[in-house]
């Protein structure tokens, strides 16, 4: 097994660089390239506000006040304007999906998160099976809330629970208990909503028997999406496994293995790393990436794709600035090459736990013995397995935990490593 367990991130060290620019019109080009055909694409909005910021928390985003309307009108400015600048403007073809991360995208307050709503659908268009989603606390769903986000058709609403221990709750700054908590996902439920949750993995006190009491009371109020992170310091990528370190990551693996024999038990699969659903269309924004769709990045620090260009959007106060220099507001992107393509090919089906023969081939026929080496390695720790004989592969609780090391091998591929 490896040292320490990594995570994985936007893609930018290989491949051709591009500035802001560069990478705008490389995007532009790619789309133009296509004409009028209809390609799905998903829509990512980052809304990077909060009215504090968890200790747990190492996302993009500011402790702003609710009051603060001159702060959170600037943003929604800057990002209704940001609109025209994105090649899918006015598109033909509506998105699968658009969802709302941050921070806390309802803190914005109603009446601008749903003019931001209605400039989106404007500029973009929508349907009766696009999936619209946003991320937020069960405290911030009062009845004003839950009957805008009914109005306005939004289906799946994605909830940062963490625990449902009410001791632990308190420690880390959530204001309701946990049966509060269950019983508004139960509301919701009721209301023909779908909710996914977010628990964190490693928050000091949380031992098996939590995991696994929390894990059965969320799924029998109706949860059938769980994201699953593991505890991070904010600012730090990963800890270290040496001395203490070490045996903390012991202790979350063991509760990972806890998560992953409950998902087994009551038939939930894993759609995308840390994530577990009936299938991917529980949340169709987290596996665009398995159906080949681009993303449009909305927002500043959204990551976004345009085939097989990547680019990630400035931070503030960039953002704003670029906005008013009438400039799309990305900051960088990187175009890939054959052999990085066929590497983010298999990078997006690791995501997804299950790598095909011919994803398998393509990375054999680019990289040879270097992959095959790599393989080899990864079925010998039983990161890997063969299903059903057929050539296909799917990842084990081992290599669904180590996931983000497998693609940080694999990128080490097209990095000549």
């Amino acid at each position: 097994m490896y040292a320490r367990r990594l995570e994985t991130g936007p893609w930018f060290t290989v491949g051709e660089k591009l500035d802001g620019l560069a990478a705008h019109q490389r995007v532009l080009d790619v789309r133009h390239a296509r004409g009028d055909a209809r390609r799905p694409y998903s829509v990512y909005v980052h809304v990077p506000f909060c009215a504090s910021i968890c200790s747990f928390c190492a996302l993009y985003t500011q402790g702003v006040n609710a009051n603060a309307h001159e702060r959170l009108d600037e943003y929604l400015d800057a990002v209704l304007r940001s609109l025209e600048y994105s090649p899918w403007y006015g598109s033909a073809e509506p998105p699968t999906t658009v969802h709302f991360g941050g921070g806390t995208p309802l803190h914005i307050g109603l009446t601008r998160f749903e003019r931001l709503v209605r400039a989106l659908r404007d500029a973009f268009g929508t349907s009766v099976t696009c999936e619209w989603a946003v991320e937020t606390t069960t405290s911030s769903l009062d009845a004003a809330t839950v009957d805008l986000l009914e109005v306005l058709a939004f289906r799946r609403v994605h909830l940062g629970i963490q625990t449902l221990d009410d001791a632990i709750r308190r420690r880390v700054g959530r204001r309701e208990s946990g049966e509060a908590a269950v019983e508004r996902i139960m509301d919701l439920e009721a209301r023909g909503f779908l909710t996914s949750v977010d628990l964190i993995l490693g928050l000091d006190g949380v031992d098996e028997l939590i995991v696994e009491r929390d894990l059965q009371h969320l799924y029998e109020a109706g949860v059938r999406m769980f994201s699953i992170c593991e505890l991070r310091e904010r600012g730090r990528a990963a800890f270290p496994a040496a001395g203490d370190d070490r045996m903390r990551a012991e202790r979350h693996y063991a509760l990972w293995r806890t998560i992953w024999n409950f998902m087994e038990r009551v038939g939930l699969i894993p759609i995308h790393a840390g994530q577990f659903a009936r299938g991917p269309q529980d949340n169709l924004y987290f596996t665009h990436p398995a159906r080949g769709e681009d993303c449009v990045a909305i927002g500043p620090y959204a990551h976004g794709s345009a085939g097989h260009v990547s680019y990630g959007n400035l931070l503030l106060p960039d953002y704003y600035l670029a906005i008013r220099q009438g400039l799309a507001p990305i900051a960088m992107g990187v175009d890939y090459g054959a052999g990085e393509r066929v590497v983010c090919a298999l990078e997006r089906e690791l995501l997804t736990h299950r790598v095909s023969d011919t994803v398998l081939c393509d990375v054999l026929d680019t990289y040879a013995d270097s992959f095959q080496h790599l393989l080899d390695g990864w079925l010998a720790e039983d990161l890997l397995r063969e299903v059903d004989g057929g050539g296909e592969l799917a990842l084990t609780a081992g290599g669904s935990w180590f996931v983000g090391n497998m693609i940080a091998d694999a990128r080490g591929l097209a990095e000549g490593r």
